[in-house]
Protein backbone atom coordinates (compact mmCIF):
# COMPACT_ATOMS: atom_id res chain seq x y z
CA UNK A 1 0.00 0.00 0.00
CA UNK A 2 0.77 3.44 -0.66
CA UNK A 3 -1.28 5.70 0.83
CA UNK A 4 1.45 8.73 1.37
CA UNK A 5 1.16 11.89 -0.73
CA UNK A 6 4.21 13.78 -2.03
CA UNK A 7 2.20 16.71 -3.07
CA UNK A 8 3.51 16.70 -6.59
CA UNK A 9 0.79 17.93 -9.06
CA UNK A 10 -0.97 15.73 -10.73
CA UNK A 11 -1.35 15.61 -14.90
CA UNK A 12 -4.17 17.99 -16.25
CA UNK A 13 -7.12 15.94 -16.82
CA UNK A 14 -8.97 16.27 -20.51
CA UNK A 15 -12.53 15.28 -20.95
CA UNK A 16 -13.90 13.83 -24.41
CA UNK A 17 -14.57 16.01 -27.22
CA UNK A 18 -17.82 17.53 -27.17
CA UNK A 19 -19.55 18.36 -30.51
CA UNK A 20 -21.01 21.50 -29.43
CA UNK A 21 -18.26 22.15 -26.46
CA UNK A 22 -19.54 25.69 -24.09
CA UNK A 23 -16.02 25.62 -23.06
CA UNK A 24 -12.79 23.91 -23.94
CA UNK A 25 -11.52 22.76 -21.30
CA UNK A 26 -13.09 21.76 -18.28
CA UNK A 27 -11.51 23.33 -15.32
CA UNK A 28 -9.14 21.16 -12.90
CA UNK A 29 -10.62 20.87 -9.44
CA UNK A 30 -7.45 20.69 -7.18
CA UNK A 31 -7.47 18.88 -3.79
CA UNK A 32 -8.71 21.29 -0.67
CA UNK A 33 -6.08 21.89 1.72
CA UNK A 34 -7.88 20.52 4.37
CA UNK A 35 -8.24 16.90 2.66
CA UNK A 36 -4.55 16.93 4.00
CA UNK A 37 -3.93 15.65 7.66
CA UNK A 38 -0.72 15.71 8.91
CA UNK A 39 0.68 12.76 11.88
CA UNK A 40 3.34 12.05 13.60
CA UNK A 41 4.41 8.74 15.80
CA UNK A 42 5.64 9.23 19.44
CA UNK A 43 6.35 7.44 22.54
CA UNK A 44 4.82 9.03 25.98
CA UNK A 45 6.37 9.20 29.49
CA UNK A 46 3.97 8.23 32.30
CA UNK A 47 1.62 10.40 33.77
CA UNK A 48 4.38 11.34 36.90
CA UNK A 49 7.22 12.02 34.57
CA UNK A 50 4.85 13.57 31.66
CA UNK A 51 3.51 16.11 34.71
CA UNK A 52 7.22 17.36 35.47
CA UNK A 53 7.99 18.12 31.81
CA UNK A 54 4.79 20.01 31.42
CA UNK A 55 6.16 22.23 34.46
CA UNK A 56 9.23 23.00 32.48
CA UNK A 57 7.52 23.68 29.57
CA UNK A 58 5.45 26.13 30.99
CA UNK A 59 8.58 27.58 32.81
CA UNK A 60 9.62 28.53 29.77
CA UNK A 61 6.13 30.00 29.07
CA UNK A 62 6.88 31.96 31.91
CA UNK A 63 10.32 33.40 31.99
CA UNK A 64 11.35 32.99 27.75
CA UNK A 65 7.66 33.12 26.20
CA UNK A 66 8.47 30.30 24.34
CA UNK A 67 4.84 29.10 24.41
CA UNK A 68 4.59 26.41 21.09
CA UNK A 69 6.05 23.20 23.26
CA UNK A 70 3.07 23.37 25.52
CA UNK A 71 0.66 22.71 22.11
CA UNK A 72 1.64 18.71 22.42
CA UNK A 73 1.86 15.99 25.57
CA UNK A 74 5.41 15.86 26.06
CA UNK A 75 7.05 12.86 23.57
CA UNK A 76 9.84 11.11 21.93
CA UNK A 77 9.36 11.29 18.39
CA UNK A 78 9.67 7.64 16.35
CA UNK A 79 8.42 9.15 13.07
CA UNK A 80 8.39 12.74 12.27
CA UNK A 81 5.47 14.58 11.02
CA UNK A 82 4.05 13.31 7.45
CA UNK A 83 1.17 14.91 5.38
CA UNK A 84 -1.23 12.23 4.14
CA UNK A 85 -4.75 11.86 3.15
CA UNK A 86 -7.10 10.73 6.00
CA UNK A 87 -8.03 7.63 4.21
CA UNK A 88 -4.69 6.41 5.10
CA UNK A 89 -6.15 6.41 9.36
CA UNK A 90 -7.69 3.14 9.21
CA UNK A 91 -5.14 1.27 7.46
CA UNK A 92 -2.43 3.05 9.39
CA UNK A 93 -3.77 2.15 13.14
CA UNK A 94 -4.58 -0.93 12.16
CA UNK A 95 -1.48 -2.18 11.05
CA UNK A 96 0.60 -0.27 13.06
CA UNK A 97 -1.53 -1.96 16.33
CA UNK A 98 -0.35 -5.04 15.01
CA UNK A 99 2.97 -3.79 14.53
CA UNK A 100 3.30 -3.01 18.14
CA UNK A 101 1.84 -6.20 19.10
CA UNK A 102 4.87 -8.00 18.59
CA UNK A 103 6.81 -5.59 19.92
CA UNK A 104 8.26 -6.07 23.38
CA UNK A 105 7.90 -3.30 26.87
CA UNK A 106 11.28 -1.62 27.73
CA UNK A 107 12.02 1.11 30.05
CA UNK A 108 13.71 4.56 28.96
CA UNK A 109 15.69 6.84 30.86
CA UNK A 110 15.79 10.66 31.04
CA UNK A 111 18.86 12.62 31.95
CA UNK A 112 19.89 16.37 31.70
CA UNK A 113 19.02 18.91 28.99
CA UNK A 114 20.84 19.55 25.99
CA UNK A 115 20.38 22.56 23.06
CA UNK A 116 19.98 22.84 19.18
CA UNK A 117 21.00 26.12 17.84
CA UNK A 118 21.18 26.26 14.38
CA UNK A 119 19.56 29.20 12.46
CA UNK A 120 16.96 27.94 11.42
CA UNK A 121 16.23 25.60 14.31
CA UNK A 122 16.10 26.33 17.91
CA UNK A 123 15.37 23.94 20.50
CA UNK A 124 16.29 22.95 24.18
CA UNK A 125 15.21 19.59 25.00
CA UNK A 126 15.48 16.63 28.00
CA UNK A 127 18.23 13.87 26.69
CA UNK A 128 16.89 10.40 26.29
CA UNK A 129 19.57 8.22 26.81
CA UNK A 130 20.41 5.62 23.94
CA UNK A 131 19.35 1.82 24.46
CA UNK A 132 19.09 -0.83 22.20
CA UNK A 133 15.45 -1.41 23.29
CA UNK A 134 15.04 2.02 21.92
CA UNK A 135 16.59 1.75 18.80
CA UNK A 136 15.90 -1.20 17.79
CA UNK A 137 11.82 -0.32 17.88
CA UNK A 138 12.70 2.64 15.64
CA UNK A 139 15.05 0.86 13.27
CA UNK A 140 11.97 -2.05 12.94
CA UNK A 141 9.52 0.86 12.48
CA UNK A 142 10.84 3.17 10.16
CA UNK A 143 11.42 -0.70 7.91
CA UNK A 144 7.48 -1.21 7.98
CA UNK A 145 6.73 2.63 7.35
CA UNK A 146 8.67 2.32 4.16
CA UNK A 147 7.30 -1.76 3.17
CA UNK A 148 3.37 -1.38 4.08
CA UNK A 149 3.34 2.21 3.40
CA UNK A 150 5.55 3.35 0.74
CA UNK A 151 7.61 6.11 2.71
CA UNK A 152 10.71 7.27 1.35
CA UNK A 153 13.87 7.20 2.64
CA UNK A 154 14.26 11.38 3.03
CA UNK A 155 11.10 10.91 5.30
CA UNK A 156 11.07 7.70 7.04
CA UNK A 157 15.25 8.13 8.35
CA UNK A 158 17.18 5.42 10.32
CA UNK A 159 19.35 7.94 12.17
CA UNK A 160 17.87 8.61 15.37
CA UNK A 161 18.39 11.16 18.11
CA UNK A 162 15.88 10.26 20.79
CA UNK A 163 14.67 13.62 22.62
CA UNK A 164 11.99 15.39 24.68
CA UNK A 165 11.71 19.09 23.71
CA UNK A 166 10.86 21.70 25.81
CA UNK A 167 11.12 24.76 23.91
CA UNK A 168 10.79 25.24 20.34
CA UNK A 169 11.32 27.89 17.65
CA UNK A 170 9.69 30.64 19.25
CA UNK A 171 12.20 30.68 21.32
CA UNK A 172 14.95 33.73 20.24
CA UNK A 173 18.26 33.39 19.66
CA UNK A 174 18.66 35.78 22.86
CA UNK A 175 16.79 34.01 25.20
CA UNK A 176 17.81 30.91 23.82
CA UNK A 177 21.61 31.94 25.24
CA UNK A 178 19.91 32.54 28.84
CA UNK A 179 17.78 29.48 28.90
CA UNK A 180 20.82 27.71 28.04
CA UNK A 181 22.91 29.56 30.57
CA UNK A 182 20.71 28.48 33.48
CA UNK A 183 19.55 24.81 32.34
CA UNK A 184 22.96 23.09 30.65
CA UNK A 185 23.99 22.22 34.43
CA UNK A 186 20.52 21.90 36.07
CA UNK A 187 19.77 18.10 36.93
CA UNK A 188 17.19 16.11 36.11
CA UNK A 189 16.52 12.31 36.07
CA UNK A 190 13.50 10.26 35.32
CA UNK A 191 12.85 6.66 34.15
CA UNK A 192 9.10 5.20 32.99
CA UNK A 193 8.00 2.14 31.08
CA UNK A 194 7.25 2.15 27.73
CA UNK A 195 3.73 0.25 27.18
CA UNK A 196 2.41 1.78 23.95
CA UNK A 197 3.54 3.76 21.01
CA UNK A 198 1.00 6.53 19.50
CA UNK A 199 -0.08 7.89 16.48
CA UNK A 200 -0.80 11.59 16.76
CA UNK A 201 -2.94 13.73 14.08
CA UNK A 202 -2.30 17.76 13.76
CA UNK A 203 -6.13 19.29 14.46
CA UNK A 204 -5.05 22.56 12.40
CA UNK A 205 -4.49 24.55 16.09
CA UNK A 206 -2.94 21.76 17.90
CA UNK A 207 -1.83 17.88 18.60
CA UNK A 208 -4.19 15.20 19.78
CA UNK A 209 -3.92 11.16 20.01
CA UNK A 210 -5.32 9.37 17.16
CA UNK A 211 -4.63 5.69 18.24
CA UNK A 212 -2.88 4.35 21.36
CA UNK A 213 -0.95 1.00 20.19
CA UNK A 214 -0.03 -1.55 22.67
CA UNK A 215 3.67 -2.76 22.91
CA UNK A 216 3.70 -6.41 23.38
CA UNK A 217 0.06 -8.84 23.04
CA UNK A 218 -2.46 -8.79 25.03
CA UNK A 219 -2.39 -11.10 28.53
Amino acid sequence: MNFFRHNQPGRPHFPARDPHPKQRFRPRVRPREEEQKIYFIALLPNAEVGKEIIRIKQEFADNYDARLALRVLPHITLQAPFTADPVIENALCTELADFAAAQSPFDIHLDGFGAVHLKNRRVLYIHVEKDPALQGLHTRLIGFLRKEFGFSSMLARYGYNPHISVALNDLKNRELEAAWEEYHNKPFEAAFRVNNLYIFRHTGTSWEVLQKCRLGSPK
